[in-house]
């Protein structure tokens, strides 16, 4: 009995130990998942010119929408647009002044100035390009691009890479169209 019993206290004993001393998990630190999905900012600009809310955008709303932005752009009303003023455009409407289309993705003729009709081709050849099943509306799924993260290239749950992680080809990489 007193064998018993000291076996229970030292089974006890330990129980109450054996948690004391296993090692608690520190929590990994916050690290955001790499977006795969996204929207450029002139795709987010060209979402703006849905007039009516149907998050759809008809080549009618497009070219109002383009005609509005060239009419903001050309602040000092001189039918062109410099240098400053595509700046200031692309800040506010892109949010960056380094966003594009950039001033020489506008400036078909080399001046260093942007034409109302340079403009509004460089829109035109955009729609065209953006407009992937050619029904003439934009919806939000042909404004958003796609992009893979190079350093899940040839792991597991990576495009061409079967689940087992063998193997598999890596799709070709062309350069997305600017936008």
């Amino acid at each position: 009995m007193r064998r018993a019993s000291l076996l229970i206290l030292v089974a006890a004993g330990l129980a109450a130990t054996v948690p004391a001393l296993a090692k608690k998990k520190e929590p990994l630190p916050y690290r955001p998942t790499t977006p795969t999905i996204f929207a450029l900012p002139l795709s987010l600009a060209i979402a703006g010119f849905d007039a009516d809310g149907d998050t759809r955008v008809t080549r009618a709303e497009y070219d109002a929408g383009v005609i509005r932005e060239w009419t903001r752009a050309d602040t000092d009303r001189d039918g062109a647009l410099g240098a400053i003023e595509h700046g200031a455009w692309a800040e506010r409407t892109l949010g960056s002044p380094g966003a594009l289309p950039s001033l020489l993705d506008l400036d078909h003729d080399g001046d260093d100035r942007i034409g109302r009709e340079e403009f509004t081709r460089y829109f035109a050849q955009r729609f065209a390009a953006l407009d992937k099943d050619r029904d003439g509306v934009l919806t939000r799924s042909e404004l958003i691009s796609l992009r893979v993260d190079p350093s899940m290239l040839g792991k597991p749950g990576a495009p061409g890479v079967p689940p087992g992680g063998q193997g598999g080809t890596v799709p070709p990489q062309g350069t997305p169209p600017r936008q």
